[in-house]
């Protein structure tokens, strides 16, 4: 898995961009590699999206038959 920064360091990041930080600065600042930091400046911001399972208890369904319970088969 590829490391990622935290939520908090990223934030510092494009805050610190805002306000005009160096690249450099903000990599010296936040102890980063300064490509880190233009990778995080110059990526397009992520869009929000909803989340795509449903929320435990949410859905409305019909309960399960004994067909689609696991187990083992009656004799």
């Amino acid at each position: 898995m590829a490391n990622q920064l935290k939520m908090a360091v990223v934030h510092a990041i494009l805050t610190l961009s805002g306000l005009g930080w160096s690249q450099r600065r903000i990599a010296q600042v936040l102890g980063i590699d300064h490509e880190t930091v233009a990778r995080y400046v110059h990526s397009p911001p992520a869009e929000a999206r909803p989340a795509t399972n449903p929320i435990p208890g949410s859905e409305a369904s019909e309960p399960p038959t004994t067909a689609q319970l696991p187990g083992p088969e009656s004799r």
